[in-house]
């Protein structure tokens, strides 16, 4: 059986798999479902006040990074785990949702920061960028129905 949910890479994905910034995989709508609910569980989780601004920022891009891994998944694509591949996917999830160059430019900063976050110096936590988390985890979200509806149905 043929999955409807299995997309061809684009010319941009099928270059990064040959230079081996991603590496095809086995689908399985299983999975690809699996991403798609950790995102929707992560966002919304992100959203109840019962967790302190950090937990909710946490959950927030970790449901951003979810969705944007499982758009890669779609296509039957990983990222290969070199050196800066969370930008990689970053990047190309962005683009796939036809996000603006300031909301990458925000994720990108607010998974760097959460790395600081979470060392061993941690570095205060923006409250203003944590806030937009939040917001660009909906965003995301909405884009992604857009973009892939079979993915929610």
């Amino acid at each position: 059986m043929t999955s409807t949910l299995l997309k061809t890479p684009s010319t941009e994905l099928q270059l990064l798999a040959w230079s081996r910034q991603l590496q095809a995989v086995r689908f399985n709508e299983y999975t690809a479902l699996g991403y798609l609910n950790n995102a929707v569980h992560k966002v919304h989780s992100a959203q109840t006040a019962d967790y302190s601004l950090a937990l909710r920022m946490r959950a927030s891009c970790d449901g951003i990074f979810s969705v944007f891994l499982g758009m890669l998944y779609l296509h039957g694509l990983r990222p290969s785990g070199k050196e800066g591949y969370r930008a990689l996917v970053i990047q190309l999830g962005s683009e796939m949702l036809q996000l603006t160059a300031a909301e990458r430019d925000k994720i990108t900063h607010a998974s760097a920061m959460l790395q600081l976050v979470t060392s061993e110096s941690p570095a205060p936590l923006d409250a203003s960028l944590a806030h937009s988390m939040l917001a660009l985890g909906q965003r995301t979200l909405v884009q992604a129905r857009q973009v892939y509806p079979d993915w929610f149905l």
